[in-house]
């Protein structure tokens, strides 16, 4: 196994206020009582969502959408490091977009789960299959988890995949790694590894790498695993309700993988759980429901409420609504409250911790949900970034870039004629005139100074 990447810095929890509002007191003259404004309700920090197969950007408002992303095909994966670099997949490209520009770092044929370092500096991902070639020395590279650096260059092998056998095989299991999330320290990076072949009921472990050589495994299953702001333990949802192969919460020492059930199952109750985080304050949150162990089967209506759970299993209510099945929660490392998607419904709502404030359904009705850095998008070193000009027309060949380009300038107001990716005449005008309008020197070439003020201006739309 190549050794973790050790350029790494401490991510920070979103820029966010420093309380959530509360409700003023009361006043009264003799004659009539003053009715009691009602706090206005935003989120702590805007939020990147995946939506209508673009990346949008959700302000804290939980009503206005921006675009941040123009591809031609849908974005399906989304990852973003602390300095606000984005990568993400669409097509078979790993793309990469900043301020250095609109660039793809990798293309393979089946990837997955692109995973960016905290510092900006590393992606991991998985591969499937790669292309023959993709490691220099060898005729065949095998399918496993892989990183690039962010500067490009070829990707290394981080962890192999076993082969798979044709039967499981429970005593000698093999296992297919893929990238859960690196450590909010950067430290370390947390796999699911899935046993082979894959069956109704998966099996799995969760594996620690980094910085240590030898891997830290532990058993998980079925549901997910979310480091603690600290970096030092993850939380385990055991799953449910359905057919899975045990319940409740638990924690696991990220050095030693030592594991301490918090919530487990009785002869009186079955704890559902989902989306476990010990959060900045040091408490768990979660979502739970304890099921009583005579009526829970696998179509139990899961119908939890937004909890705080102590190291010794005390759950303590944080509203007092049970809610239908939660699918995507993502918590405020402040403790603040939690975006939430439930299956019932498609607009992802705010739910705030504090009971007194209402719960707000925003514009977002996508997944990937990720706070947003309070870091410029824009701002970059123009090192890595290439220049986009006009071509002859027996030259023009699709350019994503130029795709990307043409895009931005359309919902500008600049027309770039059709957005087709070939940099002609009609994109070339659609660049002189934004290069005028943003105090830039005349061109129709859109070089580095010209690409981050077209960036900077389309996600401030």
């Amino acid at each position: 196994m190549a050794e973790l990447p050790t350029a790494v810095t401490t991510l920070p929890s979103p820029e966010l206020p420093t309380a959530i509002p509360t409700l003023p007191p009361a006043t009264a003259t003799a004659a009539t009582a003053s009715p009691t404004p009602v706090p206005a309700v935003t989120l702590p920090a805007p939020v990147y969502v995946i939506q209508n197969g673009q990346v949008m950007r959700l302000e804290p408002d939980g009503n206005r959408l921006v675009q941040i992303t123009y591809e031609p095909q849908p974005v399906r994966e989304l990852s973003v490091a602390e300095n606000g670099t984005l990568v993400y997949l669409t097509g078979d490209e790993l793309v990469v977009l900043d301020g250095a520009g609109r660039r793809m770092l990798v293309s393979e044929r089946a990837i997955s789960h692109p995973r960016i370092s905290p510092d900006g500096q590393y992606v991991v991902y998985h591969l499937t299959d790669p292309a023959p070639g993709l490691i220099i020395g060898q005729d065949d590279a095998p399918s496993g988890v892989y990183f690039s650096d962010i500067t490009g260059g070829r990707p290394s092998l981080g962890i192999a995949d076993d082969p798979e056998p044709a039967e499981p095989d429970f005593a000698n299991p093999a296992w297919r790694y893929l990238p859960v999330a690196w450590s909010p320290s950067g430290v370390q990076l947390l796999l699911f590894a899935v046993m082979l072949p894959e069956m109704g009921i998966p099996g799995g472990e969760a594996v620690i790498i980094g910085p240590e050589d030898e891997p830290v495994r532990a058993f998980s299953c079925c549901e997910e695993e979310l480091w603690s702001v600290d970096s030092r333990e993850i939380t385990v949802a055991g799953g449910g309700p359905g057919p899975d192969i045990r319940f409740g919460l638990y924690r696991i020492d990220a050095i030693s993988g030592e594991e301490f059930a918090v919530l487990a199952s009785s002869e009186t109750a079955i704890p559902l759980v989902r989306a476990p985080q010990r959060l900045a304050d040091g408490v768990i949150y979660a979502f739970v429901e304890m099921a009583p162990a005579s009526e829970y089967s696998w179509d139990y209506p899961f119908r939890p409420q937004m909890v705080q759970v102590s190291d010794d299993g005390v759950i303590t209510p944080l509203r007092p609504e049970q809610f239908d099945e939660p699918v995507l929660v993502l918590w405020d490392w402040q403790g603040r409250g939690a975006l939430v998607r439930f299956a019932d419904s498609e607009p992802v709502v705010w739910l705030p911790a504090d009971p007194a404030l209402p719960p707000l359904i925003t514009a977002a009705a996508g997944f990937a949900l990720t706070w947003a850095p309070a870091a410029d998008l824009a701002a970059r070193d123009c090192a890595l970034f290439s220049p986009l000009n006009p071509q002859a027309a027996a030259e023009r060949r699709y350019d994503p870039a130029v795709a990307d380009a043409q895009g931005r300038l359309a919902a500008l107001g600049f027309d770039p004629g059709p957005i087709d990716g070939l940099f002609g005449p009609a994109t070339a005008v659609a660049v002189r005139a934004f290069r005028a309008a943003a105090g830039l020197p005349a061109g129709d070439s859109i070089d580095c100074a010209t690409w981050q003020a077209l960036l900077a201006r389309s996600i401030a739309l």
